[in-house]
């Protein structure tokens, strides 16, 4: 069977973190830049990206942009690891996750690896705090490039120096909740599974043309099953 690399969303793909990133990430916002990051859908974007769009709302001169996400960001990750340091019921693995990654990590024809609007720092974070860090060696970060359909090369050339296997994008699969990560697949050359555990129900993940769509990762062999092929 021919290796695949696989690379997964995080936010409502693998977890959810109950609302600690975006909380974290506005507060940062409200104290750097003095005003609310209000009206930004945040789904399947990057960190970066979401913070530009709240600059622009609240009218701040694009040269002082630069300096203020920077600070923004770094806030955001400290307030995130002191929040995480505390436990939170409302935090948990979506349906299937636990099962899924166990198996793959043992299957000799997958690797694992990250494809997320997160920075690295945050997105190991979350990871940590959930127990399931130690399956995503590498990845494709908001760190590496606020532009999401660019963090696809980034992850598989990592994969590729990691594991020393020579993946070419129809081995790759992404796994994610959003059109976002539909179109990264797609702008990668891969294949994209899209998964409803999210915001999106299937009938609007089917519009930006996954090569699957599932509701969610609980049924095991059905998603080995797309995955191996």
């Amino acid at each position: 069977m021919e290796t695949r690399l696989i690379l997964f969303d995080i936010d409502q793909t693998l977890v959810d973190m109950a609302g600690a990133g975006m909380r974290c990430l506005r507060r940062a916002f409200r104290e750097v830049c003095q005003a609310e990051l209000d009206g930004v859908v945040p789904d399947g974007r990057t960190d970066p990206a979401i913070l530009r769009e709240g600059l622009a709302a609240a009218r701040i001169p694009p040269g002082r942009w630069a300096d203020l996400e920077r600070e923004c960001l770094e806030r955001y990750a400290e307030a995130l690891e002191v929040e995480l340091a505390v436990p939170d019921p409302g935090r948990h693995l979506k349906p299937g996750v636990q099962p899924l990654l166990e198996t793959l990590s043992e299957a000799d024809w997958a690797h694992l690896g990250l494809l997320t609007g997160n920075l690295e720092s945050t997105a190991r974070l979350k990871l940590r705090a959930l127990g399931i860090e130690h399956h995503f060696p590498v990845g494709g970060f908001a760190s590496d490039c606020s532009n999401r359909c660019s963090l696809g090369p980034v992850a598989l050339e990592r994969a590729r120096r990691h594991f020393r296997v020579p993946f070419q994008p129809p081995q790759v699969w992404v796994v994610g909740d959003t059109a976002h990560d539909v179109q990264a697949a797609h702008a990668l050359g891969a294949r994209a599974l899209a998964v409803a555990s999210g915001r999106y129900p299937v009938t609007v993940l089917e519009e930006s043309r996954p090569a699957a769509v599932l509701a969610d990762l609980s049924d095991l062999p059905r998603v080995l099953n797309i995955l191996r092929n």
